[in-house]
């Protein structure tokens, strides 16, 4: 089942958000010559930039920023905090199908900037459309894919995975 929440935070809390990952020139971004486990990685269009915020029971700098998501999501514990930022291209283009985790956690995506990239699911071929302070709630293993953008200079979401 995929939930949807436009308006997840506030704006005053949104806008933190958006100014670090989209302003903030001391957030760090690193390369991954890859989308998901999947990829074909001989395409020059499966790349995207990424900053863990939480992994392995290691917080970013930057962790703080998600507090106000944390608690509207009643996150009892972590599994991951992922920001994925993917550049602009010419041609639109799907990340390719994949699942988060393979066990039963939670996930969520929340969108940080609007442009005409999407998220799409398999299972009922929904799609969810990059909108800000969007939130999209879903389990963890279930399969879906994003995309890059055409429209803006880049596509940014954060993934939470969590119980």
């Amino acid at each position: 089942m995929v939930n949807l929440e436009d308006n997840f935070l506030d704006d005053k809390d949104f806008q933190v958000i958006k100014k670090t990952l989209l302003f903030n020139t001391s957030f760090d971004w690193y390369f991954n010559n890859g989308i998901a486990r999947n990829d074909q990685k001989g395409n020059l269009h499966f790349f995207q930039f990424t900053h863990f915020l939480y992994r392995d029971y290691s917080r970013s700098p930057f962790f703080n920023i998600c507090h106000p998501i944390l608690k509207k999501l009643g996150v009892k514990s972590l599994v991951r905090i992922k920001a994925n930022l993917n550049p602009f291209s010419t041609k639109l283009v799907e990340g390719g199908f994949h699942y988060d985790y393979d066990y039963d956690c939670k996930a969520a995506l929340f969108y940080v900037n609007t442009n005409n990239g999407y998220t799409k699911f398999k299972k009922n071929n929904k799609r969810i459309n990059s909108v800000e302070n969007r939130m999209v709630m879903f389990k963890a293993n279930e399969l879906h894919t994003g995309t890059n953008t055409t429209d803006q200079k880049c596509r940014v979401v954060i993934n939470f995975a969590y119980f």
